[in-house]
């Protein structure tokens, strides 16, 4: 045999053995797969996998005082994507058909937060303010990713095209409707555990091209949901809105039971009172193979909806203070806003809070942009967050500061030259020293009230001292929180030396306290600034001779059946001032002398058939030679049982808002007639300062 036959023989022995070692290798793995764990491995291609995901719970009604219903639900269909059935391969293109298809449905809303638009030559620009919480939020996912939070609009959308893979050949606007969607689908942790809502509101329509495509659109499905329905065009301020779960309020939330997709309140009642809207959401359980395959589905849990919410909000009084309070507006040139608040004196229930402007709740959304942007601030709750100068509305505080002090009483009289000389370098004037050259004489404590004499309470707030007078400001709750639920209420400022003293500590540059401030503040001038909803509750401690309630909006809470009160709200005393009974009925009788036939209300309420005790106020706005008009007031006199506060900045005088007060009791007290009996609000009364 050759050499070269002896060299193919060893190969061939070499690749015979390495063969059958091989073939041993493979014969022992099936033997261990087979015989040894087949049991094992068998059990393991069998099993399935168990996941939950949440079934919204319906949100619970909001009621007025009498049992109308405010916000209450509606059932709509919604596209849904369930986690389990989604095809992730070529998810883009199915997103942008998706997308155009429900843009083209009339109604239907695509859920997408993305605060990013595209202009007419393919650019990006933000939509929202830096301040809103679309914003917020695409900050915090742009730094979480390492991007920074310095990005253009353009530089956000080159990194989510990077991030999700879109393609080049997409248009800047169909990229954006991916990304968009892309983006609130990681914001609602998108999930085994976790549906998203696509697109609400949808129609019968789209239902039906969804459902004749459901092979191309795998996962895509119709559901039906309850979605909040505004039953009123009033109180949008107070009812406020629900809206998605930012990410960075996630954790707060899921240590709620929240699921991350749920729907809850951002504003006003539906934010103050979410704990007893919201309900309890049901479960479903899905289970999958172990290739990811649905064998499964269930409904094991039912949703609960949530509780009723019954308001001490009474709607009819509500609409005609806000249509009163409108119409006011429109007829003084110089007027950019105001608010009228209503309160009930012997509990705090707060029956409305109006704002001129306002909005509209059921197209809140769309109008949103107009809105922020609109120079009267529509979105701005001026009935609680507004503060204003008080003006003369303050010196009924003044006058029992006064008289509790001992700096004045019954028989103390002043007189008032026009010009107050007491400070050298420093000669305020008297309102009525402008127009006439001369003061109002002779002054007691009620008549002073009654001409809202400004020299006269110079000098009682000069005896009683900056001290003093801050002191009792606050023991009336001016400059301090009413208790009320609401979100957004501003605690405003009393002036005084104290609050001064705490003021220069973050301002250096504000000067000291001194008498000239003593004397501004007791007019209610300076520092003072109070919102609307603080002087009715202030008016409100006068009409019961001291005894301030919590200013508050929820009267009760009915179970989500109806069937039963789960919470009634009792009242709850905030301030008591101690006074003597003579103290209240001088300042009581002052605040009567107002509205009658020499007061400065008289062309509005002298022949009025309720006595209403009242104050007016004129506050200038600093920078402008425009005033706000501010009035105060109870009625009926003899057994009070509301106070009002309506203020217009830029009324021009108190007086001069005073109708909108007279329609409120009109409404109140003889609903029946009240259109009837509406003020005439054309602007035909005598102005009084």
């Amino acid at each position: 045999m050759d050499l070269h036959k002896k060299k193919l023989l060893r190969r061939l022995y070499i690749l015979t053995g390495g063969g059958l070692v091989c073939g041993l290798i493979v014969a022992a793995n099936l033997f261990s797969l087979q015989i040894i764990h087949g049991d094992e491995y068998s059990e393991r291609a069998n099993q399935l996998y168990t996941y939950t995901s949440p079934i919204a719970a319906s949100r619970g009604d909001i009621l007025d005082r009498n049992g109308e219903t405010l916000v209450t639900n509606t059932t709509v269909y919604k596209l849904q994507i369930t986690y389990a059935f989604w095809e992730r391969e070529g998810q883009n293109a199915r997103i942008l058909r998706l997308v155009d298809m429900i843009e083209e449905d009339e109604g239907a809303e695509v859920n997408d937060t993305l605060p990013v638009s595209t202009g007419g030559n393919g650019s990006f620009a933000y939509t929202k303010d830096e301040d809103s919480s679309d914003f917020t939020s695409l900050q915090a996912f742009c730094e979480s990713e390492g991007w920074g939070t310095e990005l253009s609009a353009e530089e956000v959308m080159e990194h989510l095209r990077e991030r999700y893979e879109i393609d080049s050949d997409y248009s800047p606007a169909d990229a954006r409707k991916i990304a968009g969607i892309r983006y609130q689908m990681e914001q609602e942790q998108f999930s085994m555990y976790n549906a998203f809502d696509l697109a609400t509101d949808i129609s019968m329509d789209l239902v039906t091209k969804i459902s004749e495509q459901h092979e191309e659109y795998a996962g895509v499905e119709v559901e039906t949901s309850a979605e909040r329905k505004i039953e009123t065009e009033y109180a949008a301020n107070i009812l406020g809105y629900i809206g998605p779960i930012f990410a960075e309020d996630w954790e707060e939330y899921q240590e709620q039971g929240y699921s991350m997709n749920a729907q809850v309140g951002k504003t006003g009642a539906e934010q103050a009172f979410e704990e007893y809207l919201h309900g309890t959401d049901g479960q479903r359980t899905i289970q999958t193979d172990s290739r990811g395959n649905v064998v499964s589905e269930e409904e094991t849990k039912a949703a609960q909806s949530g509780d009723n919410v019954v308001l001490t909000l009474d709607i009819g009084l509500q609409q005609v203070a806000e249509e009163s309070l409108a119409r006011r507006c429109q007829s003084i040139s110089t007027a950019r806003g105001g608010a009228a608040v209503v309160i009930d004196v012997k509990n705090g229930e707060i029956l409305a809070l109006a704002n001129y402007p306002t909005y509209n709740l059921e197209t809140f959304n769309q109008d949103y942009e107009e809105l922020a942007s609109d120079k009267l601030t529509p979105l701005l709750n001026r009935s609680i967050a507004g503060v204003y100068a008080p003006g003369s509305t303050f010196k009924p505080c003044t006058a029992v500061a006064g008289l509790e002090t001992g700096a004045i009483d019954a028989d103390t009289r002043i007189y008032d030259e026009g010009v107050y000389t007491y400070f050298e370098g420093y000669h305020p004037r008297c309102w009525i020293y402008t127009s006439t050259g001369r003061g109002h004489g002779w002054e007691d404590v009620t008549s002073a009230l009654e001409d809202s004499c400004n020299y006269f309470f110079f000098e009682t707030g000069r005896l009683v001292g900056g001290e003093k007078l801050e002191e009792y400001a606050k023991s009336f709750g001016l400059g301090e929180y009413t208790g009320l639920e609401l979100s957004g209420e501003r605690k405003g400022t009393v002036a005084g030396p104290t609050e001064r003293a705490e003021a220069q500590e973050n301002n250096s540059s504000l000067r000291d306290w001194s008498g000239g401030d003593v004397i501004q503040a007791a007019i209610g001038q300076g520092d003072n600034a109070f919102t609307p909803l603080q002087l009715a509750n202030y008016c409100a401690a006068i009409a019961t001779n001291g005894t301030q309630y919590e200013a508050h909006l929820l009267r009760s809470v009915r179970a989500y059946d109806y069937s039963g009160t789960v919470y009634s709200k009792e009242a709850t005393v905030l301030n008591q001032i101690d006074a003597a009974e003579s103290t209240w009925d001088l300042v009581q009788e002052g605040m009567a002398k107002v509205t009658g036939e020499d007061g400065t209300a008289a062309s509005v309420f002298q022949n009025y058939s309720i006595k209403v005790a009242g104050k007016s106020g004129t506050a200038q706005i600093t920078g402008t030679d425009v005033d706000n008009g501010i009035f105060i007031s109870y009625a009926p006199y003899d057994d009070p049982q509301i106070a009002v506060c309506v203020v217009i900045e830029g009324g021009d005088s108190g007086n001069n808002v005073a109708p909108v007060v007279r329609d409120i009791y009109d409404a109140y007290f003889y609903s029946n007639d009240a259109e009837d009996d509406v003020a005439d609000d054309t602007g035909n009364y005598d102005v009084i300062a």
